[in-house]
C-alpha cells in the first residue's frame, strides 16, 4: 500500500530478540510500519546487524535507522564471549537478562535524541524490562508476539495465575508473561480468521483492553540481491537449479527443523533411513552448530549422501527455506511446526508433515492438524525416535497421493492471503495499529490500563 501520510513520520523504537525465529518476523513487521509512514529505529548488536540490511535496502535512510549497541557481557553469564544469537547457544532466560542491561544506554540515547520515539515495540520475550524502560521514559511499550494467540492464551493464563502462587517471583517466564499482559498493546503474527476466538479471550480474560492486533501472516520481505537472514551455506542458484531438474510438480519433500532443534544420533539415523526407503526426492536442511562443537547430534550417517545420489540434497547450515517452499517441485514439508515455519509452509502451498518437539510446537500442531485439518502428524516429542518404515510410507504418500489436508490447506492459504489484502482483517489491523501509535505523543502516558 502507499505510504500513509497521516502517520507523519511518527518515531518508534523497536527491540527485536536475537534469534532467527524472532528477528525475521520482527523485521517483516517493521517493513509494514515503514510502508505506512512511521519512522523506525531498530536496536541491534554488531552480529545481528546483517539481518536488517535487506530492510535498509528497501526504505529511505530518513525513515529507518539502526542503533548498534555492544552486546552486554557479564562474567557470571553462561553465554560464551562473542555469542550474540540464540541459535548459537539456547539460553533464552540468560539472553533476556543480558539484554536488560541495555536499559541505561537506551535511556541515555533517548534523552539526547532530537526527536525521540513516542513508543517502544519490543519482542515479547523482552517485555519484562521493556515495559519498565518505556515507563521510565514516559512512553508506551507494545509487545510483538511471534507466537499465535491460540498458543499465547493458555501460556499467559497459566503463568499469570502463578504470580501470587507457589512459583518464585524470580521465575523468568512468569515475568515475561506478566510483561506481555501489562504491555500497552499486543501484536500477533496471525489472522483473526485462524484464531480470533483466542484473541477475544486474551482481551476479555487477561488484559482487559482492546489494543490487540492480528497483523499476519507477515509476508517476508524480498529485496533484490540480499538473502533472508544472510548468505546461505549453499548458493541459492544451485538449490534452485537442483529443484528445476525435477519436472513433476509437488514431487520433492523438504525436511527442516529450524535453528533451535538438534536431532540425536538415533533420530538422525531413523530419518535418513526413512528418506532412503521412501525413494522420494528430498532436501534435508541440517543445523550444523552441534557438529561444529564435536557433538554427534545432527550428523548424517556415513555414506548416506552417496547412497541417495541425485535424489537427495543435504544442506548443512543456513538454508533459503522460503525459496525452497515456494518452488513448484516441492510438495511436502516435514517440520517441527514452529509458528514461522508453519506459516511459511502454508503460504508455500506445501503439505505440512508435523513433528512437534517443544514449546509452542504442540499448540501449533493441535491448531493446524486437529482443529483445521491442514497438517498431518508424523511423530511427537523432542526425544522420540520415529519408526523409519512408517515414516517412509508417510513421506512417499505425501507427494504421490491427493491428501484431503492439502485441499483444506489451500483454502486456508486463500483466507490468509485475503486477510493481508487491501481491506482484509490484517490489513485493517495494521492501519489501526499505525493510527493508534500515531495518536501517541512523546512523554505522554494514556490509557495505560
Amino acid at each position: 500500500m502507499a505510504t500513509n501520510k497521516k502517520s507523519n513520520g511518527v518515531h518508534v523504537l523497536t527491540i527485536p530478540f536475537p534469534a532467527g525465529g524472532h528477528i525475521l518476523p520482527h523485521i517483516d513487521l517493521i517493513h509494514q510500519l515503514l510502508r505506512r509512514g512511521l519512522t523506525v529505529t531498530i536496536v541491534v548488536t554488531p552480529k545481528t546487524l546483517h539481518y536488517v540490511n535487506p530492510l535498509l535496502s528497501l526504505h529511505s535512510s530518513s525513515s529507518v535507522h539502526t542503533l548498534v549497541l555492544p552486546f552486554p557481557t557479564c562474567s557470571t553469564s553462561p553465554i560464551p564471549p562473542g555469542v550474540e544469537m540464540m541459535q548459537d547457544v539456547s539460553l533464552a532466560p540468560h539472553f533476556i537478562k543480558s539484554l536488560s542491561q541495555l536499559f541505561d544506554p537506551l535511556v541515555q540515547w533517548f534523552q539526547t535524541h532530537p526527536s525521540p520515539p513516542v513508543a517502544i515495540l519490543s519482542d515479547m520475550l523482552l517485555s519484562s524490562w521493556a515495559n519498565s524502560l518505556a515507563s521510565s521514559l514516559n512512553i508506551q511499550n507494545l509487545s510483538f508476539s511471534v507466537l499465535n494467540p491460540s498458543t499465547m492464551f493458555p501460556w499467559m493464563s497459566r503463568y499469570l495465575k502463578t504470580m501470587n502462587g507457589s512459583e518464585s517471583d524470580d521465575d523468568s517466564f512468569t515475568r515475561v508473561h506478566t510483561g506481555i499482559a501489562t504491555s500497552w498493546g499486543l501484536i500477533f503474527n496471525s489472522f483473526t480468521e485462524l484464531d480470533g476466538d483466542k484473541m477475544h479471550m486474551i482481551k476479555d480474560e487477561l488484559v482487559q483492553h482492546d489494543r490487540l492486533w492480528a497483523v499476519g501472516p507477515l509476508l517476508p520481505i524480498k529485496p533484490n540481491g540480499a538473502e533472508r537472514g544472510g548468505p546461505g551455506s549453499m548458493p541459492q542458484q544451485q538449490i534452485i537449479a537442483w529443484l528445476d531438474s525435477f519436472h513433476v510438480d509437488k514431487s520433492v519433500v523438504y525436511v527442516g527443523f529450524g535453528t533451535q532443534i538438534s536431532l540425536s544420533k538415533r533420530q538422525t539415523e531413523a530419518l535418513a533411513s526413512a528418506l532412503e526407503e521412501s525413494g522420494v526426492p528430498f532436501i534435508w536442511a541440517i543445523n550444523v552448530m552441534d557438529t561444529l562443537k564435536g557433538d554427534d547430534r545432527n550428523m548424517v550417517p556415513p555414506g548416506f549422501e552417496e547412497k541417495v545420489g541425485g535424489k537427495g540434497l543435504v544442506i548443512k547450515g543456513w538454508t533459503p527455506q522460503l525459496v525452497i517452499l515456494e518452488h513448484r517441485a516441492v510438495g511436502s514439508y516435514l517440520t517441527h511446526c514452529g509458528w514461522n515455519s508453519a506459516l511459511e509452509g502454508l503460504l508455500g502451498n506445501v503439505l505440512l508433515l508435523v513433528w512437534p518437539m517443544q514449546v509452542d510446537h504442540f499448540d501449533n500442531a493441535k491448531l493446524l492438524a486437529d482443529d483445521f485439518g491442514v497438517a498431518i502428524r508424523v511423530c511427537e516429542g523432542l526425544n522420540t525416535v520415529p519408526d523409519a518404515t512408517k515414516l517412509a510410507r508417510i513421506l512417499s504418500h505425501s507427494v504421490s497421493v491427493d491428501q484431503p489436508e492439502r485441499a483444506r490447506a489451500m483454502k486456508l492459504k486463500q483466507t490468509a492471503l485475503a486477510a493481508i489484502q487491501k481491506g482484509g482483517s490484517s490489513d485493517k489491523a495494521l492501519d489501526c495499529l499505525v493510527q493508534q501509535i500515531s495518536g501517541l505523543s512523546a512523554g505522554t502516558i494514556i490509557n495505560k490500563y
